[in-house]
């Protein structure tokens, strides 16, 4: 018997801005943040379980399929984070978002994806908490 491999992958993504400034400080950014970034997560056929938007940083945890590149993930999500941030009047068209770094992890099983789920979305009701609880 032959083991097959899913078809899909969940990853988590965090993306830290620019020097850890509080960019989505402003409710509205951040709700209108999120809002395009489920929106990219569509376009693309991908499923956004839960994301949380936090003064310096986006967080997204969401079930790709399994030959699609991280780097294609991350750009097209730091592009709708981006352009959240833009859009309002939080930065200068221009100025530079986020870190060029980031942090992006695929998730081997289904315990893993609900722990992280469960943090995402107790970030997502208190965005100003501390990050990690």
């Amino acid at each position: 018997m032959r083991f097959r491999q899913p078809s899909t992958k969940w990853c988590h993504i965090t993306l830290s801005t620019y020097r850890r400034r509080e960019v989505f400080k402003i409710a509205a950014t951040a709700r209108f943040c999120e809002r395009l970034v489920r929106r990219v997560c569509d376009e693309h056929g991908w499923r956004a379980a839960a994301v949380a938007v936090r003064p310096d940083a986006v967080q997204v945890l969401l079930q790709v399929p399994r030959n699609t590149a991280r780097d294609a993930v991350v750009r097209h999500l730091k592009r709708a984070a981006a352009v959240a941030v833009h859009d309002g009047t939080v930065c200068a068209t221009g100025r530079r978002v986020f870190e060029t770094g980031h942090w992006f992890a695929v998730l081997p099983s289904a315990a893993g994806v609900e722990a992280v789920r469960v943090r995402l979305e107790r970030q997502a009701r208190d965005p100003e908490g501390p990050a990690d609880q």
